[in-house]
C-alpha cells in the first residue's frame, strides 16, 4: 500500500511540474520532461495518466487567469491552448510508437509528419478567417506596445519608422515557413533531456548515426528548388505556390537538421578515430553548439557544413559505421 501511494505521489507530482513548467516561459521547452521521468520509473499506464492530468492542469489554470482579468474567451485563446495538447498528444504518440520497433528518428519523423498534415489546412482556413487574422493582429499590437514601453526606448519614434503591419506579415511568414521544425526540435530536445532518465544501455549516441541516401537526395532536390526560387524572385520573377511553398520550406528545413545531427555524428566518429583528447573534443562540441546558436556568419558555415558532411559520407568513407543507427 505504501508504494503505491507513493507512486500516487509520484505521478501527482510530475503533472504538476509539468504545468508549472510550461507557463515558466524560460524552462517551459522541460515541461515534458516529468511525464517521461514517470514513464521510466512507472510505465506506459503512468505516463499516459500523468499526460492526461497535465493537459487538464494546463486548461484549468489558463480557465482560471481568463477569468481572473475578466476577458472573453477567444478563437485565438483556443488555439493558444491547443498547442500545448498538440505537444503533448505528439510526445504520447512518439512513446507508444515505441511498441512498433522504430527508430526515435523514424517515429519523431513520422509525429511531425502527421502534424503537418493537420495544422496547414486547419491554419490555412483560419488565416482565412478575418476575425482570427484581426484577433492575431490585436494581440501582436499588444506585444508591440509592451515591447517598447518596457524597452524604455521612444516608442512613438521607433514605430515611426518601423511599420507594424510589414513586420507582422514577415513574422506570420516565417512562422509558416518554419513552425514543423519548432515542433521537430522540441520533441527531439525532450528526447535528449530525458535520456538522462534513461538506462545506459538503451540511451542513443550519434556517432554511429547516419541518413539513408533517399533522404539526402530529398534535402538536395528540396534546396536546390528553394535556390532556383530565391534566384527567380532576386530577377523579378514571382513563384507562389501558396501554402505547399510553406509545407515545401518547412519540410526542407526538418531535413537539413536530420543531416547536420548526421554531419555532427561524423564530427564525433572522427574525433575519436583519431584519438583526439577529451579537452579537445569538448572544445570543438562548445564551439559547434556556440556558433550553431549565434546568428552571424558562423552559425551559417555550421548549419551548411554539417549537413554537406552527411551528403558526402554518400561517396567518402568519414567512419566505420554498422547498419544500425544511434537515433
Amino acid at each position: 500500500m505504501k508504494e503505491e501511494n507513493r507512486d500516487r505521489a509520484q505521478l501527482a507530482l510530475s503533472a504538476v511540474l509539468a504545468v508549472a513548467a510550461y507557463h515558466l516561459s524560460v524552462v517551459g521547452i522541460l515541461f515534458l520532461v516529468p511525464l517521461q521521468w514517470v514513464k521510466f520509473r512507472q510505465g506506459e499506464r503512468s505516463f499516459l495518466l500523468a499526460s492526461i492530468s497535465t493537459a487538464v492542469g494546463i486548461a484549468a489554470v489558463e480557465a482560471v487567469v481568463k477569468s481572473l482579468r475578466h476577458s472573453p474567451w477567444t478563437g485565438l485563446d483556443t488555439a493558444m491552448l491547443g498547442l500545448p495538447f498538440l505537444l503533448i498528444a505528439g510526445w504520447v504518440a512518439i512513446v507508444l510508437m515505441e511498441r512498433l520497433g522504430w527508430r526515435f528518428l523514424y517515429r519523431l519523423l513520422a509525429v511531425t509528419a502527421v502534424t503537418g498534415l493537420v495544422l496547414f489546412p486547419l491554419i490555412a482556413s483560419l488565416l482565412r478567417q478575418e476575425v482570427f487574422v484581426r484577433a492575431l493582429e490585436v494581440s501582436f499590437g499588444e506585444v508591440w506596445k509592451q515591447m517598447f514601453e518596457t524597452s524604455g526606448m521612444d516608442a512613438s519614434g521607433l514605430m515611426g519608422q518601423l511599420d507594424r503591419s510589414e513586420f507582422f506579415d514577415l513574422l506570420k511568414k516565417t512562422f509558416l515557413a518554419s513552425f514543423l521544425l519548432l515542433f521537430f526540435l522540441f520533441w527531439g530536445a525532450t528526447a535528449w533531456v530525458t535520456r538522462l532518465f534513461a538506462p545506459v544501455e538503451e540511451r542513443s549516441t550519434l556517432k554511429d548515426f547516419f541518413v539513408p541516401s533517399q533522404g539526402a537526395w530529398i534535402l538536395l532536390g528540396l534546396w536546390a528548388v528553394i535556390l532556383v526560387q530565391g534566384l527567380l524572385a532576386r530577377n523579378g520573377m514571382e513563384w507562389e505556390w501558396g501554402i505547399a511553398q510553406y509545407a515545401m520550406l518547412n519540410v526542407a528545413w526538418v531535413a537539413l537538421i536530420v543531416h547536420a545531427l548526421a554531419g555532427w555524428g561524423i564530427v564525433h566518429s572522427l574525433m575519436d578515430r583519431w584519438h583526439w583528447p577529451r579537452f579537445s573534443q569538448g572544445v570543438v562540441r562548445v564551439l559547434l553548439i556556440f556558433f550553431l546558436m549565434v546568428p552571424g556568419n558562423g552559425q551559417i558555415v555550421v548549419l551548411a557544413g554539417l549537413p554537406i558532411l552527411a551528403v558526402l559520407e554518400l561517396w567518402v568513407n568519414f567512419r566505420k559505421r554498422t547498419q544500425g543507427v544511434g537515433l
